[in-house]
């Protein structure tokens, strides 16, 4: 996946129903040009950075997340390379099982929805 594809959908994790509009104000670039970066056009330095730094303010609005990246940065000049290995294998562990249970709770809405 593309460094543009990985920014554009990391901002929509964060902003999953925002409008073009609305990431137009946000992001401080025309609502043409949001359209066309949503549709594949490539994407400029200036462009990604107004992306990366909304997705960076909406992150520091969480105090764990920052005790999280300081702990990481500790981590990786302490521990060793096998202890870092399950760390990281721990966290996708984590990442993975919250991801299927949303998608399995999901389903079942749908299915509850459509009977």
């Amino acid at each position: 996946m593309s460094l543009q594809k990985k920014t554009l959908h990391r901002y929509r994790q964060f902003f999953p129903n925002e409008t073009l509009r609305e990431v137009s104000a946000r992001t401080g670039i025309q609502i043409t040009r949001v359209f066309r970066l949503f549709n594949g056009k490539t994407m400029k330095v200036g462009e990604l950075e107004a992306f990366e730094s909304a997705v960076s303010l909406k992150i520091a609005e969480n105090p764990s997340f920052a005790r999280l990246t300081e702990v990481l940065d500790e981590a990786s000049a302490v521990l060793t390379n096998e202890e870092l290995s399950k760390v990281a294998d721990y966290i996708s562990r984590k990442v993975l099982s919250r991801t299927y249970s949303r998608l399995y709770i999901r389903s079942q809405i749908e299915n509850a929805i459509i009977a």
